[in-house]
């Protein structure tokens, strides 16, 4: 979150503040502390970093640790509060990589999707069905594929240690091309062959089934 702070008293202790990170809003201290402890939940069962000593990353890549940052954002509102937290690293571009590269669905993409329902029932009778699908913590589902250490966050921080990542972290230069390797992967698998103009649009030769 924007902060986080500490200011002000809580039982003779200093109480921690945070912000919305889009909002700028200032969100209940408590909420955001379970958020971020569901979150931190969510990175252990998936394995995204292994906690490993400070010395392996300086020998493997020459500097320090990527900073690390909670992103705290609210996706409800006052009266019904949902609050989302998501660690995300720091990872700053010194330089060109095409390999890291990931192409984004374009916009045109959705659009034919939209028209080809809508043709197909006034040709046929028969319309397809428009599923959306989000995939939960997708990017935690992508291995790692670059040695990339990162900061430990303070409520799973060990001495002398840093986390090497596992899986994709978000705020990482490779997350989005990781995945979408593995949502390829994937579709390749089940028969569906890219489009000439974005490989984020797939289909099945065989079936009447279009993938953005």
């Amino acid at each position: 979150a924007r902060g986080p702070s500490d200011s002000g008293q809580r039982d003779g202790q200093p109480s921690r503040q945070y912000w919305d990170d889009i909002t700028g809003e200032q969100l209940d201290s408590t909420l955001v502390e379970q958020a971020i402890a569901e979150a931190l939940g969510t990175y252990a069962k998936h394995g995204v970093y292994r906690k490993v000593p400070i010395g392996d990353c300086y020998a493997q890549t020459g500097k320090a640790p990527i900073k690390v940052r909670w992103v705290i954002t609210s996706k409800g509102d006052r009266q019904s509060p949902d609050y989302r937290a998501r660690l995300v690293a720091k990872e700053i571009k010194t330089d060109q990589r095409l390999d890291l590269f990931a192409a984004e669905s374009p916009l045109e993409a959705k659009k034919f999707l939209f028209s080809l329902a809508m043709s197909r029932r006034a040709t046929s009778g028969r319309p397809l069905k428009l599923q959306f699908i989000d995939i939960k913590r997708a990017y935690f589902h992508a291995k790692a594929v670059r040695d990339v250490y990162v900061d430990l966050p303070e409520q799973d921080s060990t001495p002398g240690m840093c986390g090497r990542l596992e899986y994709a972290m978000y705020g990482t230069r490779d997350a989005g091309a990781s995945w979408a390797s593995v949502y390829s992967s994937a579709l390749t698998f089940m028969g569906c062959v890219p489009g000439v103009a974005s490989p984020c649009s797939q289909y099945r030769p065989d079936l009447p089934v279009v993938v953005v």
